[in-house]
């Protein structure tokens, strides 16, 4: 069954590991066969990794559009999450249910829960942030 994609004027979206923009009107990709997708606003540019979490979601990101180096982004992924958790032991749930999804080979569910990891560490981060008077 085919992945329909509806894009928006100048929507950009990754397909395995091609930038893509919409450069006319409303369209709708059909997507035939498997691919790693993603759309522009799941994508965590290399300047925008200024957190533990986001170190994650963006090795993560890299190992799911960029095959070519998967061992590379895997073992940064790994020694990223480990650092995580011993830093932050409540983050385990979704650390484990991120290295569950690596282990099923199920990379789009994987970077969901990275996303909710990022989202996670900020509502950590904000609550140990001294109170503005």
């Amino acid at each position: 069954m085919p992945l329909l994609i509806k894009l928006a004027p100048g929507e950009k979206i990754v397909i395995n590991g091609v930038a893509v923009e919409n450069g006319g009107d409303h369209t709708t990709l059909r997507i035939l066969n498997q691919a790693h997708i993603l759309r522009a606003k799941d994508i965590l540019t290399f300047e925008e990794v200024d957190s533990p979490a986001k170190r994650i979601y963006y090795a993560l990101q890299c190992l799911y559009l960029f095959s070519d180096n998967h061992e590379q982004y895997l073992d940064s992924a790994r020694t990223f999450m480990d650092e995580f958790v011993k830093a932050a032991p409540s983050s385990g749930t979704l650390i484990r249910e991120i290295v569950d999804h690596l282990q099923r080979n199920d990379s789009y569910q994987m970077l969901k829960v990275a996303k909710k990891l990022v989202e996670y560490e900020r509502k950590i981060l904000e609550h140990a942030a001294p109170k503005q008077a």
